[in-house]
């Protein structure tokens, strides 16, 4: 995978909050190998300035990557929340090719924000040109009183569904509550362990209980891959047309499977649906 970690280094922030934002980067990464034949992390902070701080080919082990992370604590927040900018920076600059963007590798941008930005309608019109343009897959981490689980700023800007793409903790010492989240969406393969000294407050997100899935699937009397695989075939349907010739056992990209298995969940459990984006 390619993968963006777009940072908030705005004057709201404090440079212990700002410190937590960096923490939890590294506490992702750790858990992931690192190269050009595995994934490769880019880093772009943003306030009124936008600045890339390594690009995704710059580092390609995990010792080398995380010392440059841990290097990033030095920054002092200041200026205004130019989100949009951001995510123009990273549409247009973090995914090519020159800098060790991979074409056959999935695209990840990963935000992390204390508040609203600047300009709401700019913003959600990047996300989607990052979303339906480069086909990324967006996760949108709020922080803090300024929002919440349910903000449409922080909704709009992550991909569907709401439930997987999204998430909201009360404080920048409570994002390491997420690694053990994140951390799978990113690489299914990995399962991190808690970090050490970590508050237990729960963060405010909707990871899949694939208990309640299984049980959606019993009630509608088939098995809980035919269920999966039948939710994945409806939604390639809705976004390419009814008429779509699809197999769903052999479309079932990492993205499309997560999403399936969040429509599966929100079957037995309601409130796991999303919150729709206001139109804009």
């Amino acid at each position: 995978m390619n993968v963006v970690f777009v940072v908030d280094k705005s004057a709201s922030l404090s440079a212990e909050d700002f410190s937590g934002a960096i923490d939890f980067i590294y506490n992702v990464t750790k858990f992931i190998t690192v190269g050009s034949t595995a994934t490769q992390f880019s880093v772009v902070t943003f306030s009124s300035d936008i600045t890339e701080r390594f690009d995704l080919n710059d580092y390609s082990t995990n010792a080398t990557i995380l010392n440059a992370i841990s290097g990033l604590k030095s920054i002092t927040p200041s200026g205004s929340t130019y989100t949009y900018d951001a995510l123009t920076f990273v549409r247009t600059s973090s995914f090519l090719s020159s800098k060790g963007s991979r074409s056959n590798a999935d695209k990840t941008v990963i935000i992390l924000t204390d508040g609203q930005s600047v300009n709401y309608p700019r913003t959600a019109a990047e996300a989607d040109l990052l979303k339906t343009n480069l086909g990324a897959e967006v996760f949108s981490i709020g922080i803090g009183s300024a929002l919440s689980a349910s903000n449409v700023e922080l909704l709009s800007m992550s991909s569907d569904p709401d439930s997987y793409y999204s998430h909201h903790v009360e404080s920048y010492v409570d994002l390491c509550s997420l690694i053990p989240t994140v951390v799978p969406k990113i690489d299914p393969t990995v399962t991190p362990a808690a970090v050490p000294g970590c508050p237990t407050a729960a963060a405010s997100t909707s990871p899949v209980v694939v208990a309640g899935v299984a049980a959606a699937a019993a009630v509608a009397g088939i098995g809980l891959t035919a269920l999966i695989a039948s939710l994945l075939e409806k939604k390639v349907r809705g976004l390419f047309g009814k008429n779509s010739k699809v197999d769903p056992y052999d479309s079932m990209t990492r993205q499309g499977t997560n999403r399936a298995i969040f429509d599966a969940n929100a079957l037995n459990d309601p409130s796991a649906r999303e919150v729709p984006a206001p139109d804009v």
